[in-house]
């Protein structure tokens, strides 16, 4: 009976040991360094350590060593040569020799790369597949932005396991370019929808900081102003909002509009890049509704940020997902965007939020206007179902489980 017992418990333990999967997870930068990506990959990296699975991320380092944080879970390795910006041919045979030997130190069930495509670091990605195949591990390429050039295209294009996307407008617009995918999938971001809660949030906190007064409403505009190449951004549609601000100024000076610094740069850097839109600014002296918030703070000034706003407005175009959106549903406030890209298959035009027209700066003046007049019954309803809508369809949960079913078309237990 002993004997009997003992093996049991043996077999029990060895399913328990076929059940963790061996996961490493890539992508060029990881936090504290700053972007949606990198927020995801926390979140993956942490919830699928919290179901017991062993999660290796692989990242660029912070400094010119590389770092290895053992004592964390997930598990992170940091390359000084894996950092894409540094493309010296001496930084890349550094990178060759460090991930031939990481491979051959470590084994993985699957891999997990987010963004290995951009045309900046076409040798590293190639690398990193090279290694893939050569210890025979399913690899899976997390497509999380649009690349359309040549190179992207082709970076791609390599012969990954499984093509996943973000969106179904994502996955339709990616595969138009006729790359030969193996097979697709569609994950949709998630949120915390527990952290993200409209309670938690410190609306009076940012309210003084920006030294809004009473009665005063406040657009958040949650993005960058400048891309990381320093040139400022286009697809995000600052324009637009700025034109409609300049028209909404005509009806009304009790608003602010609250954009959001220190994505890429401190604050007196974005100050900078900000006077690419003097001239709008200038329109009706928008520049006196402008305020620059700092978020140069732990990840809860976000939730902060959304809580003081009382619209949170991106019109930006061909989004392949929209985090800031479900990130500001979920905090139960109003969304405005642009009827473009993945946000129909996030936001119900009217129903739990709305949608303009692309680059139509007066019908989002007049929208914004008519927001501001809506009683605080109407906007609560909007907000709760607009949290429906997130807890239903985006949560970190659900992302989590569709990832792990993924994950098991190819390590099956």
């Amino acid at each position: 009976m002993r004997i009997e017992a003992l093996s049991k418990c043996g077999l029990r333990q060895r399913r328990a040991e076929e059940e963790i999967m061996k996961i490493l997870m890539i992508h060029w930068y990881y936090p504290p360094q700053v972007g949606g990506v990198e927020t995801l990959l926390q979140m993956w990296g942490e919830q699928l350590t919290a179901k017991g699975h062993q999660v290796t991320i692989l990242a660029a380092s912070l400094s010119d060593r590389d770092e290895i944080q053992q004592e964390k879970d997930p598990r992170i390795v940091r390359l000084a040569s894996f950092d894409p910006a540094k493309k010296d041919p001496h930084i890349l045979a550094q990178f060759r020799e460090s991930i031939h030997n990481f491979f051959d130190e470590n084994r993985f069930d699957i891999i997990h790369l987010h963004n290995m495509f951009a045309p900046l670091t076409p040798l590293r990605t190639t690398l990193v597949f090279e290694q893939g195949i050569r210890h025979n591990i399913p690899m899976l390429m997390h497509s999380h932005c649009m690349n359309d050039s040549e190179m992207g295209k082709l970076m791609i294009s390599l012969s990954w396991d499984d093509a996943i996307f973000v969106s179904k407008w994502h996955r339709k617009e990616t595969t138009n370019l006729n790359i030969p995918f193996k097979r697709t999938a569609v994950i949709y971001n998630g949120v915390t929808v527990d952290f993200f809660q409209r309670e938690k949030g410190n609306r009076e906190k940012i309210r003084q900081q920006i030294h809004s007064t009473p009665g005063e409403k406040i657009v958040f505009w949650p993005s960058r102003i400048v891309n990381p190449d320093g040139r400022p951004t286009t697809r995000k549609r600052l324009a637009t909002l700025l034109k409609a601000g300049a028209r909404i100024k005509e009806k009304t000076d009790k608003f602010k509009i609250m954009l959001m610094a220190s994505a890429y740069g401190d604050e007196a850097v974005q100050r900078q890049h900000l006077g690419a839109f003097d001239d709008l600014m200038k329109v009706n002296d928008l520049h006196k509704n402008i305020v620059l918030l700092n978020t140069a703070h732990d990840y809860s000034f976000i939730r902060d940020a959304y809580a003081a706003c009382d619209i949170m407005c991106l019109p930006s175009v061909n989004e392949v997902f929209g985090l800031v959106f479900i990130e500001a549903m979920a905090m139960e406030k109003i969304v405005v965007g642009a009827k473009s890209g993945a946000l129909p298959e996030i936001v119900d035009d009217g129903e739990n939020g709305y949608l303009i027209e692309p680059d139509d700066d007066r019908q989002l003046a007049e929208l914004i206007l008519d927001i501001f007049e809506l009683d605080e019954k109407e906007k609560s309803a909007i907000g709760e179902r607009a949290r429906a809508k997130v807890v239903e369809n985006f949560s970190t949960e659900r992302m989590i489980d569709e990832t792990i079913r993924i994950y098991r078309e190819f390590v099956p237990l």
